[in-house]
């Protein structure tokens, strides 16, 4: 794989993407890169796979089992597949 992607990359992607603020970058075998940009609520679901966020831009609290986990740029965030996820209170 040899492909580079941006932030610019990302973000038309996220644009251009049917899932709403999300969109797949780059896939290999069971790995995926995926962008995924809130706007106002996130209405996620828990996932069938292991997830790691790691945050470009902004500010807010990720819950993650019920726990309350603050965030700022270049923080990573682990969610194990099947846990109940979502950001709140975060910032554009």
């Amino acid at each position: 794989m040899t492909e580079r992607m941006t932030v610019q990359k990302a973000l038309q992607a996220v644009r251009n993407s049917a899932d709403g603020p999300y969109a797949v970058l780059l896939e290999n075998g069971s790995m995926e890169l995926g962008y995924y940009k809130p706007v106002v609520s996130d209405g996620q679901s828990p996932h069938d796979q292991d997830e790691i966020y790691i945050v470009q831009s902004g500010t807010g609290t990720m819950i993650r089992d019920g726990e309350r986990t603050p965030f700022a740029p270049g923080d990573a965030l682990f969610v194990a597949a099947g846990i109940e996820h979502r950001f709140v209170d975060f910032s554009d």
